[in-house]
């Protein structure tokens, strides 16, 4: 913490809530004097911790909605906002999200809706807001249209005690992941994130069509060769299909039957170290080399926008599993000039991206090298120059981006070998 500002963990240390919490307090514009600087919030050192919203013990709110799993109640939701659990531990998905509290405040009910409700900064959030009946953004608002429904899970918002799940989804929701029939036209139900995006059904799987973020990117065709190339290094990934000139289709590899998602943001608690691949292996140890696993590939292909949002575990009543990566379109220098590219390109070790708080991704992969004596088991690291080539062309890449992105994974490649 310098003087004048700190980070969104060091105010989470302050204050001892999650960054996460901060984050979102600071986009809310609830801690006055903060401000975002490239992807990071700088805020006052003096600031105060904003007030939690919890409710005075002599404001009684009456209950207006209820939290469902399915058609079961789990919780209750008053006219404040705040949220009184029935069973804060349901089962294994709703324990993660509760973590054994029996209530919510407003703001905890509110990071519940982030994860699940299209973001302020979404590109066509005024399309968003018109299909909703809104003039403006209004999280809350938002939900009660949307009711919270999210394929991941079966947690969702009801009006009445007796509504029942299916007599609210919709008809796009309803084709995509009960009949896996790909059904288009305007609908509430979109994906959170910053990409323009829509559920729909590719090659008889659900998923998600992004397009392209803007004519000067080339996140479509990385999304595409970093499945292709994790394919041949042994690293389970999401499928990703190139649908057209700007779309690329990114396929969801659980059934939304019987399976669920959480992502790893859900497994903390309180403040986290600076050291995130530790942080990771410290809520989840049985997946370290599955962790690893990914650390060496969002190394190898520059990914440049991996996060506890995007990093997941898969639950069923039985048992649980670590979720293939997916998200992978921001790497491969999807949005960086020549002249960025050539500098990255000529030293691949102090050029290479940062993951979490602290710490380039070739630190990790040092880290991880020293840890276990070398890297052999965790990645077919066996790829040729054609093979790359292959992938590269397949993936449509062209002119210095395909260059750039050759020699990058021929250079890192080689690194991680030597480190084996």
């Amino acid at each position: 913490m310098n003087n004048e500002f700190m980070t969104a963990q060091q105010a989470a240390e302050k204050w001892n809530i999650s960054d996460r919490r901060v984050r979102v307090l600071c986009k809310d514009g609830k801690i006055p004097g903060a401000f975002k600087e490239g992807k990071a919030y700088k805020i006052p050192a003096n600031a105060m911790k904003p007030a939690d919203g919890r409710e005075r013990k002599n404001d009684k709110k009456s209950t207006v909605r209820w939290l469902k799993w399915s058609n079961d109640v789990v919780g209750t939701i008053d006219s404040g906002n705040a949220v009184t659990f029935s069973d804060p531990e349901y089962n294994k998905v709703v324990s993660q999200y509760t973590r054994g509290m029996k209530s919510w405040t407003p703001e905890e009910f509110t990071e519940f809706l982030s994860e699940r409700i299209v973001s302020r900064d979404r590109r066509d959030i005024e399309k968003v807001l018109f299909r909703c009946g809104l003039s403006h953004y209004d999280i809350f608002r938002i939900a009660e249209v949307t009711r919270g429904i999210h394929p991941k899970d079966l947690l969702w918002i009801a009006h009445d005690e007796n509504e029942r799940l299916d007599t609210v989804v919709t008809d796009v929701f309803d084709s995509v992941f009960h009949q896996k029939i790909d059904l288009t036209g305007d609908t509430i139900d979109t994906p959170e994130g910053y990409n323009i995006k829509r559920y729909g059904v590719y090659d008889g799987n659900y998923g998600i069509y992004k397009q392209r973020i803007s004519p000067l990117t080339t996140d479509a065709e990385s999304e595409v060769a970093v499945y292709l190339l994790a394919k041949k290094l042994d690293v389970p990934c999401c499928p990703a299909y190139r649908t057209n000139k700007d779309t690329v289709f990114s396929a969801f590899l659980f059934d939304f039957s019987k399976e669920y998602i959480v992502h790893f943001r859900r497994l903390f608690e309180g403040a986290r170290s600076d050291n995130e691949y530790q942080n990771l292996i410290s809520v989840r140890p049985q997946y370290k080399d599955d962790i690893a696993r990914m650390i060496l590939l969002d190394y190898i292909t520059r990914q440049d926008d991996r996060h506890l949002s995007n990093i997941a575990i898969k639950m069923s009543d039985k048992n649980e599993s670590f979720y293939p990566l997916y998200d992978n379109g921001r790497s491969l220098f999807y949005e960086d000039t020549e002249e960025m590219v050539a500098q990255a390109v000529a030293d691949p070790i102090n050029y290479a991206t940062s993951f979490g708080y602290s710490g380039t991704y070739y630190d990790y992969v040092r880290e991880i090298a020293e840890e276990r004596g070398d890297l052999n088991g965790l990645i077919n690291h066996d790829i040729t120059k054609d093979e790359i080539i292959g992938i590269l062309k397949a993936a449509e890449f062209k002119e210095y981006r395909f260059d750039g992105a050759l020699q990058w994974l021929m250079k890192t490649i080689e690194i991680v070998r030597k480190l084996s």
